[in-house]
């Protein structure tokens, strides 16, 4: 008779084990694998501080720039996919302008690129609303990496716009800017 009960304890415990695995596998692909799926076809770009002094966020602004001056003349790059690639063939090349900012500045500690995910806060480009989530960033990290970040939309390029501006710049006609604002609401949904 001990036996029996026995074996019945381990049968459940076998079941609720396999119901625990089944739930657990369901929260971690809505939980990453969903949330990732969701934001495909935008890339964004981090660019990390190492320090929160004065110095070192002004820094952090001075390496956006020529990051971003650098992608601008990047005109072949018409999806995230060619943007993902560019950035990936030349991570090292971005690496080189970041720390060659920082040497002009007096400072002294690396900057290392990556393509990874990474969760983003919601953001707002003009009346276009980025919600937050995990996102495929090109991430610059100065020195440590310990300081206040900043983050905009590389792909579709956003990354000039100020809030509450509208996307595009100043040589794109109204017709552009519309497809453009279309192009990325579509991408959102």
């Amino acid at each position: 008779m001990k036996k029996l009960s026995q074996k019945i304890s381990d049968e459940k415990k076998c079941v609720i084990f396999l119901t625990l695995t089944i739930i657990m596998g369901f929260l971690l692909f809505y939980t990453y694998g969903g949330d990732q799926n969701q934001h495909q076809g935008i890339l964004r770009l981090h660019v990390i501080a190492n320090s929160n002094t004065v110095g070192d966020q002004a820094l952090k602004l001075k390496v956006r720039d020529e990051i971003l001056a650098f992608m601008e003349k990047q005109e072949d790059l018409k999806t995230a996919e060619d943007t993902r690639s560019f950035v990936e063939d030349n991570r090292r090349s971005l690496e080189k302008i970041a720390e060659g900012v920082i040497a002009s500045e007096g400072y002294d500690y690396p900057a290392r690129a990556s393509i990874g995910v990474r969760y983003i806060p919601e953001k707002t480009y003009g009346d276009i609303t980025f919600p937050s989530g995990n996102y495929e960033a090109l991430n610059i990290t100065l020195g440590e990496g310990r300081g206040e970040n900043w983050w905009c939309v590389l792909f579709p390029p956003l990354c000039l716009l100020e809030e509450g501006t509208e996307p595009g710049d100043d040589s794109l006609t109204e017709e552009e800017r519309l497809r453009l604002k279309w192009k990325i609401v579509e991408l959102l949904h």
